[in-house]
């Protein structure tokens, strides 16, 4: 942009004529301009850095969420029946397949109070005489082994022993897997926040 100062004529006392030139100031439009972007240029920087900074506590916050996510529960498929057990009888689980599980995590339950343990005729048989609202897989007396006799996981093949008070027949039976593992005997203290019913049948 130019601004002109104008020009002008002048005489002098002895008559002659002089034409006077004035100066043509040049203001560059760089300068105007660079004021105008100045603006601009901040605000999408605080944009940018606010953007940053959100994306950054989001994160933050999707990751302590999924350190709380529970390990999936195992799959596993059983199959069961009764065998006999003097004048009464037993309801007999084995696990057929799917994983493998601490026994320390699992417990059960039945429509009514029953009994886990080994196979009749064993050194620690189930016996409804102990029945309660819940047992869990590594119940034992004093310092004994667990009396279900599978050891610290349940696998492929194995199988456990239920005796419900009264006849076995027309019971509901649950097995559950706990995210920790189930503390103390008849019925145990399930500690956590999380367990899953993973297998449910009627006898």
């Amino acid at each position: 942009m130019q601004k002109d100062r104008g020009s002008g004529v002048a005489a002098d006392p002895s008559g002659s004529v002089f034409i006077q030139f004035h100066e043509r100031a040049t203001v560059p439009r760089d300068f105007e301009e660079d004021g105008r972007g100045v603006a601009p240029v901040i605000a999408v920087t605080l944009l940018v850095a606010i953007v940053v900074v959100l994306a950054t506590t989001v994160s933050a916050f999707v990751l302590a969420q999924d350190s709380d996510v529970p390990p999936p529960a195992p799959q596993i498929s059983v199959s069961h029946g009764l065998v006999d057990d003097g004048s009464e009888q037993t309801v007999a689980v084995t696990l057929e397949g799917g994983n493998a599980v601490a026994t320390d995590q699992l417990y059960v339950a039945g429509s009514k109070p029953l009994d886990i343990g080994g196979a009749p005729g064993s050194g620690t048989p189930a016996n409804e005489i102990y029945a309660s609202s819940r047992e869990n897989f590594v119940e034992a007396s004093d310092d004994n082994p667990p009396q279900v006799g599978i050891g610290d996981r349940w696998e492929s093949g194995e199988t456990i022993y239920l005796d419900p008070e009264g006849r076995a027949d027309g019971v509901t039976i649950r097995l559950y897997w706990n995210t920790e593992p189930i503390e103390g005997v008849n019925p145990g203290t399930v500690t956590g926040d999380d367990a899953y019913l993973i297998v449910e049948f009627r006898v």
